[in-house]
C-alpha cells in the first residue's frame, strides 16, 4: 500500500468515499430531520411546480434562497434532460462535491505523515459516518458544515506551506471562500468562522495578503445580500428575522429546550464503543493541528450555550474533528511495517463501517414514508395519497419533493373520521400497518417498519386539492410558534 505515491493513495481513497456516498444517495430517501426536506427541497419543488409546503418560516422570511435555489437549478437541469424533478440527482451532486473533503484531508495527512499519513486520513474522510451521512444532505447546516471542514482543512495546507518555506495564498484564498460561503449556508455559524478567519489572519506575513484573504471571504456574504434583496427585499432579511424570530421571540424554544450535556450526550450514543478510541486520537492528533481542534470544539460549546438543540446544529464541528483524530492516528500508522500497516487501514475500514451502525437505524426510521410516497409516484393509476399518522409526524412523510415526474395531490390526516370523509379525492393511504378502516377494499402494496402503503380505490372521484396538505401543515406549526400545544393525537 505504501508503494503507491501520494496522488493515488488521494485517488482511491476518493474512489472508496464516492462509492459509500453513492451508494447511500440511492439507499435512503428521508431526510436526517424534517428541515432538510422542507426548509430546502419542498421550496425549491413549488419553485419549479407550483406544489410543495411552505412552512411558517418561509412565510416569516427566516430562511435565504440560496440552498433551494442551487436545488432548483440542478432540477431544472434534469427536467430538461426528462428525467423530472428527482431528489436523487440532487444528493449525487451534493455526494459528488463531498469527496473534495477526501482530497484535502489525505492532502494535509500526505504532508504530515507521508503516505501513512494520507492512506489514514484519506480513509478517514471517506468512511467516517458523520461525514458519509452528512455528505448528501439537503440541510444547511450539513452542506455549510462541508464548506467548513474544506476551509479549515486548506487553511491547514497553507500553514504547512509556509512552514516548508513554500508561501502559497491560494490555499488561503480558497479557505476564506468557503469560510464566506459557511456563513451563507448557515449564519449560525458566524462565531466559527469569525475565530477561523482571525486565526489565518494572524498566520499570513503581510497586510495585502490579510486584506486580501479578507475581502475574499466578504464575497460569498456580499452575494446573499443581493440574493435576499432580490428575494425577500431589504438589508439581509433572512438573517435579522431569524434573530427576531428566535432571539427576541424564542419561537425555537417551542420546538423543545435541552440540557447543556445534550451534544455530547448525543455524540456518545451515536458513536458509541468509537467515542472512547475517538477521543484519544483527537487529544494525540491536537499537537500537530490546534486550530480545528479549537474550532471543532468552541462549535459544540457554544451551539450547546442554546435552549433549542438538534444534533445536526453542531455536524460543522464534524469535519475538523475528524480531521484532528485522524492525524492522531496517522502518527501512530505511520511506525508499523507495511503488511502491519496495510491490516491497520483494514481494521480502520471496518471500525468506521461498523460505527455507522446507529446512524443507518436512523436513516432506515425517517426514510419508511417518503419511501412509500415514491412508491405512489410510480403507480399509474395514483391519483391521490392520504397520510394518516401522529399530527406531530407530517415532517417525516417527505412531502411533494418525494414526487418525481408528476405531482399526485397529497392529504394529511391524523383523524380516521377526517380521512374517511374525505375518501373520494384519494386512492392510496399511507399508514401504520393496523391502520383499518370500514367498507375500505384494503390492498397492501408495500410496507416499510410500521408503516404500510394500502391501495383503497381504483380511482379518484373528488376534485384534486393540492394545498390540503400545507393547510394541516401550518395549523401545526402556528400552533406550536405561538407557544400552544399541537392537536391531540388521536388513535
Amino acid at each position: 500500500m505504501r508503494d503507491l505515491n501520494k496522488k493515488n493513495i488521494i485517488f482511491l481513497c476518493c474512489i472508496l468515499g464516492l462509492i459509500f456516498r453513492v451508494v447511500i444517495c440511492f439507499f435512503y430517501r428521508g431526510g436526517w430531520r424534517p428541515d432538510e426536506i422542507f426548509q430546502n427541497l419542498e421550496p425549491a419543488h413549488h419553485l419549479l411546480t407550483g406544489h410543495g409546503v411552505v412552512t411558517w418560516e418561509w412565510q416569516a422570511g427566516v430562511r435565504n434562497w440560496v440552498l433551494p435555489g442551487a436545488i432548483a437549478g440542478i432540477w431544472e437541469i434534469t427536467r430538461a434532460m426528462g428525467l423530472g424533478l428527482p431528489v436523487v440527482a440532487v444528493k449525487l451532486v451534493f455526494a459528488v462535491l463531498s469527496v473534495s473533503i477526501i482530497v484535502v484531508f489525505a492532502t494535509l495527512g500526505g504532508m504530515l505523515y507521508g503516505r501513512a499519513g494520507a492512506w489514514t486520513c484519506g480513509v478517514m474522510a471517506a468512511l467516517w459516518p458523520d461525514l458519509l451521512i452528512g455528505a448528501d444532505r439537503t440541510a444547511g447546516e450539513f452542506q455549510a458544515g462541508n464548506t467548513m471542514g474544506l476551509a479549515i482543512g486548506l487553511a491547514m495546507i497553507g500553514r504547512q506551506l509556509q512552514l516548508q518555506g513554500r508561501d502559497n495564498l491560494k490555499p488561503y484564498l480558497g479557505c476564506a471562500a468557503f469560510l464566506g460561503l459557511t456563513v451563507v449556508l448557515r449564519f449560525q455559524l458566524a462565531p466559527a468562522v469569525a475565530l477561523s478567519m482571525l486565526w489565518v489572519l494572524f498566520w499570513l506575513p503581510t497586510w495585502r495578503d490579510r486584506i486580501a484573504i479578507a475581502l475574499t471571504s466578504l464575497l460569498p456574504v456580499l452575494a446573499l445580500g443581493i440574493v435576499d434583496g432580490m428575494t425577500w427585499g431589504g438589508f439581509y432579511p433572512s438573517i435579522v428575522n431569524n434573530f427576531y424570530v428566535n432571539i427576541f421571540k424564542s419561537v425555537s424554544k417551542n420546538y423543545g429546550v435541552m440540557p447543556f450535556y445534550y451534544y455530547v450526550e448525543s455524540i456518545i450514543s451515536f458513536w458509541q464503543f468509537a467515542f472512547l478510541a475517538f477521543v484519544f486520537l483527537f487529544v494525540k492528533g491536537m499537537k500537530r493541528a490546534w486550530m480545528p481542534a479549537v474550532i471543532g470544539t468552541v462549535i459544540i460549546f457554544y451551539h450547546s450555550l442554546i435552549a433549542h438543540k438538534e444534533t445536526s446544529f453542531i455536524y460543522a464541528a464534524m469535519p475538523p474533528l475528524v480531521l484532528v483524530a485522524s492525524l492522531g492516528l496517522s502518527s501512530i500508522l505511520e511506525k508499523l511495517q507495511p503488511k502491519a500497516f496495510a491490516a491497520a487501514i483494514a481494521v480502520v475500514a471496518m471500525c468506521c463501517c461498523m460505527a455507522a451502525s446507529p446512524f443507518k437505524q436512523h436513516m432506515n426510521m425517517v426514510s419508511r414514508i417518503p419511501a412509500l410516497l415514491y412508491k405512489v409516484s410510480r403507480q399509474e393509476d395514483s391519483c391521490g395519497v392520504a397520510v394518516l399518522v401522529g399530527s406531530d409526524e407530517w415532517g417525516d412523510t417527505g412531502g411533494y419533493s418525494q414526487f418525481t415526474k408528476r405531482d399526485i395531490p397529497l392529504y394529511f390526516y391524523y383523524d380516521k373520521a377526517d380521512i374517511q370523509n374525505a375518501s373520494h379525492q384519494y386512492n392510496y393511504v399511507v399508514s401504520y400497518r393496523t391502520y383499518r378502516l370500514i367498507g375500505d377494499a384494503l390492498h397492501a402494496v408495500a410496507c416499510k417498519g410500521y408503516y404500510c402503503l394500502y391501495k383503497t380505490a381504483q380511482t379518484c372521484s373528488g376534485a384534486p386539492d393540492y394545498s390540503q396538505f400545507e393547510k394541516m401543515v401550518t395549523r401545526a406549526e402556528n400552533q406550536r410558534v405561538s407557544g400552544q400545544d399541537p392537536w391531540l393525537v388521536k388513535p
